[in-house]
This record gives structure tokens, C-alpha cells and sequence, in this order.
């Protein structure tokens, strides 16, 4: 639909009763209002019947106005002609022909036809200059904003009172709108308020210069005057919403957009797409899907299975989600973009077979590079974690890290998948090389000390990353190095210093605390043995019996002193530990 503007009632009927046939007044008002309104089927169920009973001049060039504000040229250049033959020295049908001309891009034709016009009028009547100088802005594409002040200034010089009406000056601002001259444009805008105090179009129009130049706090400043001085205005909400949109208020971009639905009666479905497209950016899935229910069948575009598989991706409807999906991509390669991949592989990831898992690795694969703010290497991760493809997780949460913007949970969640990988190594991959296994089993653990290195760093106070670095450089070598080495016993007394202290804090957290502390002093007491110092070894094993007095390793330890033993095998960790170090927030 051509871009249209839109021109106030008092103008238009005080141009009617100019004319030299009287219409039928109260029928026009109403037709123009609906007009105004954006109520086109009314609108032109009003001019047609108008000029259906009384095919009068006037009545035609309303008509004619009608089809040409609507874009329906055709049909309004025969509304015009039938209206300049009723009346031949009636000059404004003619105007009417000439902006038709304009609108299908034949300027020489129109020019000739408007100037015709003026001529015949011998540049003297108002309403024919007015509506002249109107009609070198109607046309989004084809204008003369020049030509269009020139025949304004014309008219305005016509008024003994001087400056001509709001309309006049409404029609100016238009012409400095096109000719990008925003503060011209605003200024005319200002006079035709001054005229006219309660014209909401002037503030609609100000607000949508401010619209353009994404000064969105503004615009919806004047588009709200706007609604305040005719809530009946229809188009002030469509701009509303896309200012409200613009500032990623989605909810009450979608409530707008959905009150200019409601109150234009429009069942275009431009517009019923654009409600569903802000209520699905607001969340409301449901709301979208139904919007996006009523354009079945009326609109051919690919772009609705893709809102489609979004939606139902959200609201859970995965075997949908991936139907949509998959439909739009194959019916649209052009038009695909990062997060089609993004929600295809989240739907794939929901329906829980391997087949889909691996789908669901392989399109989030493909949305992963181009994604800058939800880092989907993190989502990969987790689903080769979940997977117990420990391996293949710690190289994806290196590549989440690597984007620059790392949550602290992300070392914690690389380092649990290399201590666990470690753990793997001899058991069930490189089983038969023992060389081999061990030199793998110590890149891994140490892979997993760096990994906790980093989370200590970030976070001092948080314990089971002490808990973790240690146990990581025991498991790294064999028990005999590693008691030799004593690599570990700095990080597990640092953590059996730490985690008392965040069981008093929150008690809740005793149980995984506790099973982490009789570890840590476990590994301690055997280092305390291996050095001789009983009493330690005592110490801790008494600490270990604090917790659990059924403890056996504890209890050996009780027995006496005992040559350097190896420290029984832990259990590798498949859970994040007690306490995450932080869900929101970067890592500094």
C-alpha cells in the first residue's frame, strides 16, 4: 500500500462547502474520519454510497481522493474523470487526475494536468492551490516537495488573515518532511498546533521525525499527545509500537501494534505479521502462534514458518518447531539466517534420541560463530557433557570461553569435563596403552588444574575450586609421585580451611561439603603418613570420623603409623560442584 498522508477534517469540509454542489456533510465527515482513522473498508463503503446516490462532481472527487490515498489509481482516475465531466469548470478533479499521474511516475503529465488547473483558475483559488501543492507530497516514490511548498506558499499568500490553516501548514511540513529538513518540517508542525491545539496528526507527525532520526524517547513522547488528543487516531499506535519496538519494549510495541488491528479494522497482513513478530520478540508465544493462525492461508511467505518454529521452540513444541523450521529453510536458503540453526538445533535438542542430539550439535554448530550475545559454544558444551563426551565438552566450553565474555561457571564446567575425561583414561579409551594412558591421564587432569586455576582467580573465596586443583594434581600422576610431589596438599588445605566456613553460612550446603572434606583429608592424612607426622595423620583421620565415624579409611589411619600408602581412587565428579561461583555476570 502506497505510503499515504493524511490531511485533517476541518480542511477537507471547509474545501467541500466551497464547491460549487453541496455534499451530503455529516456522510463526508464520517467517510473522512474513517479515513483518518486508517478504517478504510468504511471509508470507502461511505465515498462509494455517496457517489453511488449523488454522483455529483464533489462527491466523485471524494471518492477519487479515497482511491488515491488507498493506492488504487486506477480506480481513482475514473472517479475523477466522471467528476470533472459532471462539472468542466470544477478544477479540483482535475488536480485529482494530475496527482494520479504523479503517483504512476508520469511527471510531465501530472504537471501539465495541475498546472492546467491553476491556470484555469488563474492561480486564485485557494482550495485548487492547496490541493495542488498536496499533491506533489502524497507519493512516497514520486514528489516534487519544491513544486509542493511553491503552490503552498501560493495559497498561503491567499489568506487574508495570513499563513493559511493548519492543513496548509500541515501540507508544509509534509513538503520539508520528504526534503529530509527535520526541523522545518517540526517548526511547520508547531504553527498548524498552534491553529489548531487538538490536532493529534501534528503530533503524530512530529513524533515520527523523531521516530526516523531513532530518537525514540521523544517520539513516543508526541505520539502519546497524539493519542491523548484522539484516541480514535489510528495510526499514532502502528508508529507507536515500532518506537516502543525500537526501544526493545516488545510488550508494549505488540499491545500498540495490536490496538492499531483493533482499530482500523485492517486485516492486511503486513500488519498481523508485524503484531505477531512483537509479541514473540515480547515473549508471548501464545499470543504470536495465534496471530500467526489467522495469516494461514492468505499470505505465501516463508518467513511465517520460521516465526512458527520459534515460537514452538519456546513453548516446547519441538516435533512442530523442527517441522517449521526445517520447511522454511529449504523453501528460503536466501533468507536463513544464524538464528533459524540456533532454534532448529534447541528443538532438536528437546525431542531426546541420539539421532536428534546430534542434529541438534550440528545446527547449533552452524549458528555458533555469527552469535554475540548468548554464546551458543556454551550450549554445545552441555549437550557433549550431558552426553558424558567429556572430551568434546572441554573443547567447547574453551571455544565459549575464547569469545571474551566467560561466565565463571565456565572454567568451573571446562574443568569438571577434563577431570572427568581424566578419569576415563585406561578405563574405556587407550585401555591397552598404559604408557600412552598415563602421559594422556596427566594432560588431562593438569588441563583440569589450569581450568580451576582460572576459577580460583576470578574467584578467591570460592572453596571447591581449591578442592578441585587439588585432587586434579594427585590424579594427575600416580600415587607415589603424587605423595612425593605433594603438589595437592596446598589446595586441599585450602580448601578444608574455606569449607567449614560456607557449611556455617549455609547449612544446607553440609552434605556435598562434607563428602568433598573427607576426601581432601583422606588425601591429606596419606600425605601425613608418607612423611611420618602421626599426629597429623591422627588429626585428620579424627576430623574424618567427625563426619562420618563408619569411616574405614579413617579408621586405618587410627591404627598407626603405616608405610606411605596410596590414597583410595575418587569417584570422578559428573555434577557441578556445591555451589556454582556465579550464574550471571562475566568473569574479570
Amino acid at each position: 500500500m502506497m505510503k499515504i498522508q493524511k490531511k485533517s477534517l476541518t480542511t477537507i469540509l471547509a474545501l467541500g462547502a466551497m464547491m460549487s454542489t453541496p455534499v451530503f456533510a455529516q456522510d463526508v465527515q464520517t467517510g473522512l474520519k474513517d479515513l483518518e482513522s486508517e478504517r478504510f473498508a468504511k471509508a470507502e463503503q461511505t465515498f462509494t454510497q455517496l457517489a453511488t446516490s449523488s454522483p455529483t462532481a464533489d462527491n466523485q472527487y471524494y471518492l477519487g481522493y479515497y482511491y488515491l490515498r488507498t493506492n488504487q489509481l486506477d480506480k481513482a482516475q475514473a472517479a475523477f474523470e466522471k467528476g470533472a465531466a459532471a462539472d468542466p469548470k470544477g478544477q479540483l478533479n482535475n488536480v485529482g487526475l494530475g496527482a494520479v499521474a504523479l503517483a504512476k511516475g508520469d511527471r510531465a503529465g501530472a504537471k501539465a494536468k495541475i498546472d492546467q488547473a491553476i491556470s484555469a483558475t488563474k492561480s486564485k483559488n485557494a482550495d485548487v492551490l492547496f490541493r495542488a501543492g498536496e499533491a506533489y507530497t502524497l507519493n512516497e516514490k514520486n514528489n516534487d516537495p519544491a513544486e509542493a511548498l511553491r503552490l503552498l506558499d501560493m495559497a498561503a499568500k491567499l489568506d487574508k488573515k495570513g499563513g493559511g490553516s493548519a492543513d496548509l501548514k500541515m501540507a508544509m511540513g509534509d513538503a520539508y518532511f520528504i526534503k529530509n529538513d527535520g526541523g522545518t518540517a517540526v517548526s511547520r508542525y508547531e504553527d498548524a498546533l498552534l491553529a489548531s491545539p487538538n490536532l493529534a496528526e501534528a503530533n503524530y507527525k512530529i513524533g515520527r521525525l523523531y521516530l526516523r532520526g531513532k530518537n525514540y524517547k521523544l517520539a513516543q513522547e508526541f505520539f502519546n499527545k497524539a493519542i491523548e488528543a484522539d484516541p480514535e487516531f489510528a495510526l499514532t499506535y502502528r508508529s507507536l509500537a515500532d518506537a516502543l519496538a525500537g526501544s526493545r519494549a516488545y510488550k508494549g510495541a505488540a499491545s500498540n501494534m495490536e490496538k492499531y488491528v483493533q482499530k482500523s479494522g485492517t486485516t492486511d497482513p503486513e500488519y498481523l505479521t508485524t503484531v505477531a513478530k512483537y509479541y514473540f520478540l515480547a515473549n508471548d508465544y501464545l499470543k504470536a502462534t495465534a496471530y500467526l493462525d489467522q495469516l494461514q492461508g492468505k499470505v505465501n511467505d516463508p518467513v511465517l514458518d520460521r516465526m512458527y518454529g520459534w515460537a514452538y521452540t519456546a513453548l516446547g513444541k519441538n516435533d512442530q518447531a523442527v517441522q517449521a523450521l526445517n520447511k522454511f529453510i529449504t523453501a528460503a536458503p536466501q533468507k536463513v539466517i544464524y538464528d533459524d540453526y540456533k532454534y532448529l538445533g534447541r528443538a532438536y535438542g528437546q525431542l531426546g534420541t541420539p539421532e536428534a542430539d546430534s542434529l541438534a550439535i550440528i545446527n547449533l554448530e552452524k549458528a555458533a560463530p555469527e552469535d554475540t550475545t548468548e554464546n551458543l559454544y556454551r550450549e554445545i558444551a552441555k549437550k557433549y557433557n550431558d552426553g558424558k563426551r567429556y572430551d568434546k565438552a572441554f573443547d567447547y566450553y574453551t571455544k565459549a570461553i575464547g569469545t571474551g565474555k566467560p561466565l565463571n561457571n565456565d572454567y568451573l564446567n571446562m574443568g569438571l569435563a577434563a577431570y572427568n575425561y581424566g578419569f576415563r583414561i585406561g578405563r574405556d579409551v587407550m585401555k591397552e596403552d598404559t604408557a600412552g594412558a598415563k602421559q594422556m591421564r596427566k594432560q588431562w587432569f593438569l588441563r583440569a588444574d589450569s581450568a580451576y586455576a582460572k576459577l580460583a582467580e576470578v574467584t578467591p573465596n570460592y572453596s571447591p575450586a581449591y578442592y578441585y586443583r587439588g585432587t586434579s594434581n594427585y590424579y594427575a600422576y600416580p600415587s607415589s609421585e603424587s605423595l612425593s610431589n605433594r603438589a595437592f596438599v596446598p589446595y586441599l588445605e585450602k580448601f578444608t580451611e574455606l569449607a567449614p566456613q560456607d557449611i556455617t553460612a549455609d547449612a544446607s550446603k553440609a552434605p556435598q561439603f562434607n563428602r568433598l572434606l573427607l576426601q581432601s583429608y583422606s588425601l591429606l592424612a596419606a600425605d601425613a603418613v608418607t612423611r611420618k607426622d602421626d599426629a597429623k595423620a591422627k588429626d585428620y583421620a579424627t576430623k574424618m570420623l567427625a563426619i562420618d565415624p563408619n569411616d574405614k579409611r579413617a579408621k586405618e589411619f587410627l591404627e598407626g603409623p603405616k608405610p606411605a600408602q596410596a590414597a583410595p581412587a575418587a569417584t570422578p565428579a559428573t555434577k557441578p560442584a556445591p555451589k556454582t561461583p556465579a550464574k550471571k555476570g562475566s568473569a574479570k
